[in-house]
């Protein structure tokens, strides 16, 4: 990656194992530009790169950050929060992407590839046990099964218990059951055409992730009206991991597909196909109001009884075919052309409170989105020092939906369709000062297609004119050097991008009673900073890393944006809405940084060597709020890891490791929400706290065979 003129953070398999990377939340550990926002479950969680990305609740939009694996884009964002499995390596490219891949992305691209089949037989298996009772299985075996062709197969299992304590019916959620199987194929089918087959399954069931009160007023009642004691037994806090809830979180969710990559050498011209085909299948149900107070027989007098509940199932089939021509290097220039298909097609139904007078829903819909896109980039090398890319892409999109209300009789159907065609670019230039220094820069145009608000209240106006699309101009500039004999490695980016109708969303309680969450289009949007890279070799057995970030991601203009609650007018808030200039965007730290310290050695004549790891990443404080909410800031904090243990020297047969996550037992929360909305405008501030947040031990034992 050291010779490309972009932005891209390169983690290997090695890598990922010495740290314990065990899903892909725990990449913000690598990537200071990389964050996560969770919320209180997989869809409405997700990706930021350069404080850039998409948090929605519909089922119409796409991602910010493109998440891809193997060749494969996820479609919902939900399907980015997985378990890292038997991966190869994971790069993670920063700022619009639009000429590399047949996926286009307006912030980034987060790259994931599995270890393919290999041409000797070999195995694995690797258990772990933490303290917080996780018990996880990993195993692996590949091998040949003839000449020409390969094999690979890897399956997994863990199950951890709940953390977070539910004290109306004596039982911890936020545990977690996942399971799956991938099988790989690699057929050498003759001397030009190589053709690699992928088949995958996974399933995952959890009860998170529950809110907790961070701060609540005593005599806070569900719409200021309900009577009941919401947290009894409670102590609100920033360290509170109790709560109280009839109707627990309960989550699910499958996914299952295929692919087939054919390679193919026509003279040198290497021409590749890739046909994927994917399902995801995703249920969530929660308790709307938070609280174990008996609200529907309040408003029933007694005839119905318990909280309020949500229900929802999301059924997502995505099929894409994409086409690459990749030139041989000729004296001064080679390029590559492509050509993309996809086709998306989103279920969803949703139930919420049915016949009752205060945020009511019930309605299913059916979204889906249709893209064709012709790609390239043609590289023209001056010198052999120096050369300037240029990349073209056309994007055509179709989008329709199909919508149905049955909250209220006679049912309500809505429908619509639109389309959208952008042209996109980029154009860099690089130098090589020497072998070891690569001067850059660059820019680059991306884009994210115009979508659907689907949810509760969508109607004919909304079906008629869908959410623009969003656009980004970036601008950078970096240094990417390996230095001192290759031990040291360093690379430097600063850069500036500027977004243009940014779909965010916002939530409402209308006066009605009516809970109402829409997208806009943010007018204005700018992000620029600085982002840098090290890594050094000392001696044979101590390696340092220390990556950084500054970013300073703003609101330039969004005007007509939600009020936060008990926003006073003398704070900018009238009828309801609010004009932010220079406000900072949710889950953007401005400065965030990680250490890594790896040391290896011999342990004398034993028949294996010892090694110790320890990270630590910290970041500044950040609002998880668009809205500028003052009572949902976070301050900053850091997290650090340690792990040590034991390799068999000779052939790798074994390694033992143990291994302590959040060292210092720092407290820190993945999400604060403000609920005055639903409480009549009482104080009513809740945690969402990830598994990390608490310090957790355990041992993980790896046999190679």
């Amino acid at each position: 990656m050291q010779d490309i003129p972009l932005a891209v953070s390169a983690i290997s398999a090695e890598t990922i194992a010495k740290l314990g990377i065990v899903d892909t939340t725990e990449l913000v550990r690598l990537a200071p530009s990389l964050t996560v926002a969770q919320g209180d479950n997989k869809q409405n969680s997700s990706f930021r790169l350069r404080g850039i990305g998409t948090d929605v609740f519909s089922i119409g939009v796409e991602q910010s950050v493109a998440f891809i694996v193997d060749d494969v884009a996820a479609v919902q964002a939900g399907q980015a929060i997985s378990n890292l499995v038997d991966i190869e390596r994971i790069e993670i490219l920063r700022g619009p992407q639009s000429t590399l891949f047949g996926k286009s992305a307006s912030a980034g691209v987060v790259n994931i590839v599995t270890k393919a089949p290999t041409e000797t037989f070999e195995g694995s298996v690797e258990l772990t046990a933490t303290d917080d009772e996780e018990y996880k299985v990993l195993a692996a075996i590949s091998g040949p099964v003839s000449d020409n062709l390969g094999y690979r197969l890897t399956g997994h299992w863990s199950d951890r218990e709940g953390y977070i304590n539910n004290l109306s019916i004596g039982e911890d959620v936020n545990d977690n059951e996942s399971k799956g199987l991938r099988g790989k194929l690699q057929w050498s089918a003759s001397e030009t055409v190589e053709a690699d087959f992928s088949a995958y399954w996974s399933k995952e069931e959890t009860t998170c992730c529950a809110l907790t009160w961070l701060d609540l007023d005593p005599d806070a009642k569900v719409f200021g009206i309900v009577p009941g004691e919401i947290a009894e037994g409670i102590t609100p806090s920033d360290e509170n991991y109790d709560f109280r809830s009839e109707d627990g979180p309960v989550d699910s969710s499958e996914n299952s597909g295929a692919n087939v990559r054919v390679n193919i050498d026509l003279s040198d011209f290497i021409l590749t196909s890739i046909t994927a085909y994917d399902n995801w299948e995703y249920a969530n149900d929660g308790d709307v109001d938070f609280s174990n107070v008996d609200v529907f027989g309040f408003f029933t007098g007694g005839a119905v009884q318990g909280g309020f509940f949500s229900e929802s199932d999301t059924e997502t089939d995505f099929i894409s075919q994409e086409f690459r021509l990749q030139s041989p290097s000729f004296d001064n220039y080679d390029y590559l052309i492509g050509a993309y298909y996809a086709k998306a097609e989103t279920d969803r139904s949703f139930l919420r409170n049915p016949g009752l007078p205060i945020i009511p829903s019930d309605w299913s819909g059916v979204s889906e989105t249709e893209s064709y896109a012709l790609f390239g980039q043609f590289t023209w090398r001056f010198t052999e020092a120096t050369s300037v890319t240029g990349g073209l892409r056309f994007n055509n999109e179709n989008i329709s939906v199909d919508y149905l209300d049955q909250i209220n009789s006679p049912d309500q159907t809505v429908s619509g369709d639109d389309s959208d065609s952008e042209v996109l670019g980029s154009l860099s230039l690089q130098h090589f000062s020497s072998d070891e220094v690569m001067f850059y820069a660059r820019y680059a145009q991306g884009y994210k297609g115009q979508a659907y608000d689907i949810t509760s209240g969508f109607t004919q106006v909304k079906a008629d004119n869908p959410v623009a699309p969003e656009t980004s101009d970036s601008y950078e500039i970096g240094v990417k050097s390996t230095l001192w004999d290759q031990r040291l490695l360093l690379n430097a980016t600063a850069f500036y991008t500027k977004y243009e109708d940014y779909q965010a969303q916002s939530t409402a309680v209308t006066p009605d009673g009516e809970l109402v969450v829409n997208i806009n289009n943010v007018g204005e949007l700018e992000t620029q900073g600085i982002e840098l890279e090290s890594k050094v070799l000392l001696g044979d057995s101590l390696t340092l890393a220390f990556n950084t970030s500054y970013i300073d991601a703003v609101v330039k203009s969004f005007e007509g944006a939600n009020c936060f609650p008990g926003q006073t007018e003398a704070q900018g808030c009238s009828g309801g809405t609010q004009d932010i200039v220079d406000g900072e965007l949710p889950n953007a730290p401005e400065w965030k940084y990680s250490i890594i310290a790896d040391y290896s050695n011999d342990l004398g004549d034993m028949s294996f060597y010892g090694f110790i790891n320890f990270s630590y990443t910290w970041q500044d404080d950040l609002n998880f709020s668009l809205n500028q909410n003052p009572l949902t800031k976070h301050d900053s904090y850091g997290v650090a890891n340690l792990n040590l243990g034991i390799n068999e020297k000779a052939s790798d047969r074994y390694r033992v490791t143990l291994f302590v996550n959040n060292l210092t037992d720092e407290n820190y929360r993945s999400g604060i929400g403000d609920l005055r909305q639903l409480y009549g405008g009482a104080t009513s501030l809740t945690n969402i706290f990830g598994r990390g947040s608490q310090r957790y031990a355990g041992v993980r034992l790896k046999f190679n065979f």
